[in-house]
């Protein structure tokens, strides 16, 4: 009985740690993927947030990045946790789930691709 009695308490810290809370939202941004990185920065942000899984989005980026590094600008819909410290060494603040890929397309190398989706609002 005081075993069980120990062991209780700490049961219970176990069964509320399941996954972390987390928003749905439409996001336009930066994918980029290199060496321990899998990125994105969201216009309007200066972060990058680790991508848990990128879902959708692949098969765009393999059909517009040569190669297994590289970067693609694209509107998402993405599952995104609270902050906190995520990904590769803890050093992203937030992570995200895409859970449908919306737009995608190669930068722009002439324009900043997020002030074409700020005119397009």
């Amino acid at each position: 009985m005081r075993l069980r009695a120990l062991f209780l308490p700490l049961l219970s810290l176990f069964s509320s740690s399941a996954a972390p809370a987390s928003e749905e939202r439409v996001v336009s941004g930066y994918y980029t993927v290199g060496w321990e990185e899998q990125s994105f920065r969201p216009c309007g942000e200066r972060s990058k947030w680790w991508v848990n899984n990128p879902g959708p989005m692949m098969g765009a980026y393999a059909d517009l990045v040569e190669g297994d590094w590289g970067t693609i600008f694209v509107t998402v819909r993405v599952d995104l946790t609270t902050e906190g410290h995520w990904g590769h060494l803890g050093g992203y603040p937030r992570a995200l789930a895409v859970t449908e890929l919306l737009d995608a397309r190669a930068p722009s190398p002439e324009r900043d691709d997020c002030s074409r989706v700020q005119e397009a609002e």
